[in-house]
């Protein structure tokens, strides 16, 4: 008897289990047939959870734009306060909750939301269907494109009026920043519609004329450089590495407009078996043209070893290492917080 309840449970159980597959909704099982590949871009997902299954659903939409690549630059705050002001736009994703956006890179969420949910009872599991319709997220794309391409021209524009400055240079800097992101948008237009993709990439600047015309104006600024006691212009060739990074060309010419003037001194002290070199760098970074003072540093400490030459040789290897932190933060920090009228 016991046998035969056994089997007409097993039987029930599998019955059961077979109904609530068959009542599973089209979209898990064949989402194309509910929501057309010609219309729209669809990921499924499933979790213990609504919000798992929903999460998963968007990842595996949001693949189709490939992993974004996060350039390692911090935005610079003229590029923060246009996002802020709403000049310009890289991402639009207010369909979706706030526990999805946060864990995804909101850049790739443009015109994605969640249609449909669905909880199996048997399984106790979660799914979630997220789409993109394509005709409706093009446009989007294509106004963002189009708003972002006016903020690269204009940035262009005011570069133009300030040649061979630092001004100038940032507006050139904030235009490629725009490009650069401008350029994500049109490669993920083109992958939701080729020939409204195609065609906005050729009416936006590109990001390749962008990083041309960047490197070009770089090209255009001169900095002296003018180290006093560098009698081996070590000091100097730390200064020019920095500089040449930026596209940047140096000089010893006092008449360039912006400059580095500086003095090296150091003493020679003998303590016990060990050789000290106590040295100070003192510089100041100037617009020679405005007589005024950018910002100055003065770096200085002092280096040990059992010989002289070996304890000099270790000042000057250490003075390079703070000029490229030091002196670059320092520098970095001038050039992001410049003004614009």
């Amino acid at each position: 008897m016991r046998k035969n309840i056994l089997a007409v449970f097993t039987i029930f159980s599998a019955c059961m289990a077979f109904c609530a597959k068959a009542k599973m909704p089209e979209w898990i099982t064949v989402p194309s047939s509910v929501y057309p590949s010609n219309l729209y871009f669809n990921g499924t997902g499933s979790g213990e959870s609504r919000e798992v299954a929903e999460l998963e659903a968007v990842k595996n939409l949001s693949s189709v734009f490939g992993q974004t690549v996060k350039s390692n630059n911090v935005a610079s705050k003229k590029m923060e306060q246009a996002l802020s002001d709403g000049q310009i736009a890289f991402s639009s994703s207010g369909n979706l909750q706030q526990n999805i956006t946060s864990q995804i890179e909101a850049e790739n969420l443009i015109g994605i939301e969640i249609a449909e949910y669905f909880y199996n009872s048997p399984e106790k599991k979660w799914y979630a269907v997220a789409i993109l319709n394509k005709e409706k997220t093009s446009v989007i794309y294509e106004n963002l494109i189009k708003k972002n391409d006016v903020a690269v021209r204009k940035a262009v524009a005011e570069s133009e009026k300030m040649p061979h400055t630092f001004f100038g240079y940032s507006e050139i800097c904030f235009a490629l920043e725009i490009a650069t992101e401008n350029d994500r948008l049109l490669k993920n237009l083109t992958i939701i519609d080729f020939d409204k993709g195609s065609a906005a990439s050729s009416q936006a600047v590109s990001l390749k004329s962008m990083q041309a015309a960047q490197k070009k104006f770089a090209e255009g600024i001169t900095i002296s450089i003018n180290i006093k006691d560098d009698s081996n212009n070590k000091i100097k060739s730390s200064f020019q590495d920095i500089f040449s990074k930026y596209g940047f060309k140096t000089s010893a010419s006092k008449k360039e407009k912006y400059g580095i003037e500086g003095r090296y001194s150091s003493d020679i002290t003998k303590k016990g078996k060990l050789v000290y070199c106590v040295y100070s760098l003192d510089l100041d970074f100037s617009d020679f043209s405005g007589k005024n003072s950018l910002f100055a540093i003065n770096l200085k400490g002092r280096e040990g070893a059992p010989a002289e030459a070996d304890a000099v040789n270790r000042t000057f290897r250490v003075l390079e290492k703070k000029i490229g932190t030091e002196f670059s933060k320092n520098f970095d920090s001038y050039m992001n917080n410049l003004s614009f009228k």
